[in-house]
């Protein structure tokens, strides 16, 4: 069974793995969060303290695993931010960014992903979320679009196209 979970320590010989496989198959770029520090004890640590985060430079922010139960694996990473009021997150990073690890992907995790995001984004108040992807990734701009993002504009990040949607979460 496909479920968002926090990190914990039960997470750790799973993390390790995910991390080691991303990083073989590419340079890791987002969740950015799911990379930070330098081993499993400095990322819980960062997680933890992303979810009060406060100041210029910082948004407060959940990091979840999509973890498969059955198999005690992980499949990638969401990260819900609380707010997007910082001039980047505002533009071209959103509420939302997400991770399926290279060798997971094609396979809907990242559908199931963002879905069961927006139901933990539901949860803090979130009724309206920014989600936003480079103007050339199909498979995100898929993703999106399945769970009923809705394109607006693109934006530029990081000297390239990106597309910026909105899904509303009200029911």
């Amino acid at each position: 069974m496909l479920i968002l979970e926090f990190p914990n320590e039960k997470h750790r010989a799973a993390y390790d793995d995910l991390v080691r496989a991303w990083r073989q198959a590419e340079t890791p770029t987002a969740p950015g969060r799911l990379f930070a520090g330098t081993d499993f004890d400095e990322f819980l640590s960062i997680v933890q303290r992303d979810l009060t985060a406060s100041g210029p430079a910082s948004v407060p922010a959940h990091l979840f695993f999509l973890a498969d139960t059955d198999r005690a694996t992980l499949f990638g990473a969401i990260q819900i931010r609380h707010h997007i009021d910082h001039p980047t997150v505002r533009e071209s990073g959103g509420h939302i960014g997400y991770g399926i690890c290279p060798g997971q992907r094609r396979k809907g995790y990242a559908t199931t992903m963002l879905a069961l995001a927006i139901v933990e984004a539901k949860k803090i108040g979130l009724g309206r979320l920014l989600v936003t992807c480079r103007d050339t990734n199909w498979g995100s701009r898929k993703v999106i679009e399945s769970n009923g993002g809705v394109f607006e504009r693109t934006t530029i990040d990081e000297r390239q196209l990106a597309r910026r949607y909105w899904i509303s979460n009200k029911q």
